[in-house]
């Protein structure tokens, strides 16, 4: 809800505001024989004028379009803004300050400067890491996004189809073409691939296998069984419902309702 979202950033502006005048009355504290309530009016006042630079900065990150430029073009420009935003934040502090507290204003700013302006750096810095991390951010989900929208078939091409799987088996190591795979059968934690030489356990998932071998080809006809449709001799019906598919090897597998109106789709039936 957008009210609640305005709460949220005006909740968070306000923690900014509290944690930099308490870091900044803390240092100083240490530093200064000024008393603690000066210091806490000084720290609200600089602190303010930051949060809204703050503000100012964010809205020239996100809408100044930085990915588009070169680095050494984002570079300067990220160092000009840096300075332009130090300049501003420290003399609009200053007039402000000098208004209010006059001759107190000039001690705390002139011998203090370098320290602000480190404290300023240092904030400037990580708004600059934090929009960094939103546009990459971004550039995952708008990538996800994409992903998501494409055919099912461009998908599979996306995530790189398998042409072979390495099964280990002691010290032997089995190399299994795609096209010789009979079914893959679901067994645990694990998967069983059929081969016309025999059977292969490989620790992976049947998810993993359907996403990665060919759609065209392989076909989850079962919750458990996903098969090579160019392995199959022979389809028939099996208790009124349900359909059995014999392979080239003689196997007999079961198909579910799903299964089957997948597999009538791969085959074009």
């Amino acid at each position: 809800m957008p009210g609640i979202e305005k709460i949220i950033s005006y909740g968070r502006y306000l923690l900014y505001l509290a944690l930099y005048t308490l870091i900044q009355t803390f240092i100083l504290n240490g530093l200064s024989e000024t008393p603690v309530s000066v210091l806490l009016i000084d720290g609200l006042l600089y602190g303010s004028v930051l949060v809204l630079t703050g503000i100012f900065i964010w809205r020239v990150l996100v809408f100044g379009n930085f990915e588009a430029l070169t680095f050494f073009q984002k570079l300067s420009n990220t160092i000009g803004l840096g300075v332009f935003s130090l300049i501003v934040w420290l003399s609009t502090s200053y007039s402000i300050e000098n208004f209010l507290m006059h001759k107190i204003t000039l001690a705390l700013t002139i011998e203090y400067l370098p320290l602000k302006s480190m404290i300023g750096t240092f904030c400037y810095l990580l708004l600059i890491q934090r929009n960094q991390l939103q546009n990459m951010e971004i550039k995952v989900k708008e990538k996800d996004s994409k992903v998501e929208d494409l055919p099912q078939e461009q998908k599979k091409t996306e995530l790189t189809l398998l042409e072979r799987i390495t099964v280990k088996l002691g010290t032997k190591i089995h190399v299994i073409e795609t096209p010789d795979i009979l079914y893959l059968k679901a067994d645990g934690d694990y998967v069983q691939i059929y081969t016309s030489e025999g059977k292969y356990l490989k620790e992976q998932t049947m998810k993993y296998f359907e996403e990665h071998l060919p759609e065209n080809k392989f076909v989850r006809v079962h919750r458990s069984f996903l098969v090579n449709i160019e392995m199959i001799s022979r389809i028939e019906l099996h208790e009124k419902l349900n359909q059995q598919l014999t392979l080239k090897n003689g196997d007999q597998i079961k198909t579910s309702v799903a299964g089957y109106k997948a597999l009538k789709l791969a085959l074009k039936l």
